[in-house]
């Protein structure tokens, strides 16, 4: 192990989990655990009829569908500026032919 790493353990849904990271990036681990464990928690009042691995199959597709969406967000952005670049060029263009 490396000086800039240590080990942290995070608890999701009452599992331990021992995660060897590095010191910079605690607080995005530590974030991660008590939005999972929200979102458990969550589920688990609304769904408290259903098992706990269903509970744990609900967060986890919850939380990739929000990771899809900010990911097609970003690769979109770049498009998007384009668009608008081209359309105020498009804009000057159209004015001065008045």
């Amino acid at each position: 192990m490396r000086d800039d790493n240590f080990i942290i353990n995070v608890t999701i849904g009452g599992f331990r989990l021992p995660l060897d990271i590095a010191r910079k990036d605690e607080e995005v681990y530590r974030n991660a655990e008590k939005k999972v464990n929200k979102l458990l928690l969550d589920y688990h009042k609304k769904f408290n009829q259903r098992s706990a691995e269903e509970i744990l199959s609900i967060t986890a597709y919850q939380l990739a569908l929000a990771l899809s969406k900010t990911e097609f967000a970003q690769n979109t952005t770049p498009v998007i500026e384009k668009i608008e670049q081209l359309d105020k060029e498009l804009e000057k263009i159209l004015s001065e032919n008045k």
